[in-house]
């Protein structure tokens, strides 16, 4: 079990997107977010729209040990894993829903601020 701190700005923009492939997206990230921490350790989940920007940011964040670079610049490979009940496929999921969305994905992990998921997503021009 961990925390799940959710932080989002009253924005009303909307993204084009098939909202059970999001849910998949989202549930993958935090499921991997809170598996890497201690019980009790927060993660949180934030969803920015920079002003004036043509796109909305969703960040997972979580203060773990962090992913070594070794196995960050793998980490989306389909089949690459590190857990022992794992099969590889979690995070090449992400990448190929939020890539089929015409998102981007980076993934960032060091010492002093854990691992952070940015999934950057177009909204939509008009509604």
């Amino acid at each position: 079990d961990c925390n799940i701190t959710f932080v989002t700005m009253h924005s009303s923009e909307i993204v084009s997107a098939d909202s059970d492939k999001l849910k998949l997206v989202f549930f993958i990230l935090i499921s991997n977010a809170c598996e890497a921490v201690n019980v009790g350790v927060s993660v949180t989940w934030e969803i920015i729209h920079p002003s004036k920007a043509d796109y909305l940011t969703v960040q997972v964040k979580n203060e773990g040990n962090p992913i070594p670079p070794s196995i960050l610049e793998k980490i989306t490979t389909p089949f690459f894993t590190t857990k022992s009940n794992g099969n590889g496929l979690g995070l090449a999921i992400v990448k190929r829903i939020v890539t089929a969305h015409r998102g981007q994905l980076t993934i960032t992990s060091n010492t002093t601020s854990g691992t952070t998921v940015t999934i950057t997503l177009p909204i939509l021009k008009s509604r």
